[in-house]
């Protein structure tokens, strides 16, 4: 296995693991209409567009892209909100550790822009995987429409 920035080669993919997580497990704890208005987001040219506004992982097992995470500022150059988004793991690859690695190298990455927080729009599923990171619940920024729980790491 490797951990590497995706690219354009990576999309199809991306978008396949995706779609299956939502499917197989966002679908267990989130509301059907969530989780269709998740998957019309995971258009090609969608996802093309973000490997350009953020730092895309993915973690590719042979030519299979079986893990993907990314890193944003989702603020401003002046007040950054540094964030973890689309972090997914084949459902077939849970338990491995690869969700960890992903998210130990979103948290360098934070750590080398000065970050002094990193935020996570946790899915109702992942909550106890991020706790187990070291984030936690962030009453300061709920976002009940999205069923999201926004968590928050302080970093050094």
């Amino acid at each position: 296995m490797r951990l590497i920035l995706a690219n354009e080669s990576h999309i199809f993919g991306i978008k396949c693991l995706l779609t299956r997580n939502f499917d197989e497990v966002l679908s267990k704890a989130h509301s059907p209409e969530i989780v269709k208005k998740f998957k019309e987001e995971l258009s090609t040219e969608n996802l093309t567009l973000q490997l350009s506004r953020k730092k895309v992982y993915v973690m590719v097992d042979d030519a299979t892209v079986i893990g993907t995470g990314a890193f944003a500022n989702f603020g401003t150059r002046e007040q950054p909100k540094w964030s973890v988004s689309n972090l997914y793991v084949l459902p077939e690859n849970h338990r491995q550790g690869i969700g960890k690695q992903l998210i130990e190298r979103l948290i360098q990455d934070a750590q080398y822009e000065s970050a002094k927080e990193l935020h996570v729009p946790s899915s109702r599923n992942a909550v106890g995987f991020y706790q187990k990171m070291g984030f936690v619940i962030d009453s300061a920024q709920p976002d009940f429409a999205d069923e999201i729980t926004w968590m928050t790491l302080a970093l050094g």
